[in-house]
C-alpha cells in the first residue's frame, strides 16, 4: 500500500474484520492511514455465493475509495 500511495495509485486493502486491530497497529507504527475495508469473518469456510455476498456488501465502498479525488 505504501508503494502504491507513493506512485499516486489509489488503492483499498480488503481485510477480514478479524485483522482490524493488526491493521490499526500497522497504521500507527508506519504513520500511514491506508484505506481499508473490512468484511465479516470468517471467509475460508464460505461457499462461492457467500463470498460473493460479502464482496457485494463492500463493493460500493471500495469503488468510492479508489475513485475519490486525491488530497
Amino acid at each position: 500500500m505504501l508503494e502504491l500511495d507513493r506512485r499516486g495509485i489509489p488503492a483499498i486493502a480488503v481485510f477480514s474484520e478479524e485483522f482490524e486491530s493488526g491493521v490499526v497497529a500497522w497504521r500507527n507504527l508506519h504513520g500511514f492511514d491506508a484505506g481499508a475495508v473490512y468484511v465479516r469473518h470468517p471467509i475460508q469456510p464460505l461457499t462461492d455465493d457467500e463470498v460473493n455476498e460479502r464482496a457485494d456488501a463492500v463493493f460500493d465502498t471500495i469503488i468510492a475509495g479508489i475513485t475519490a479525488p486525491g488530497d
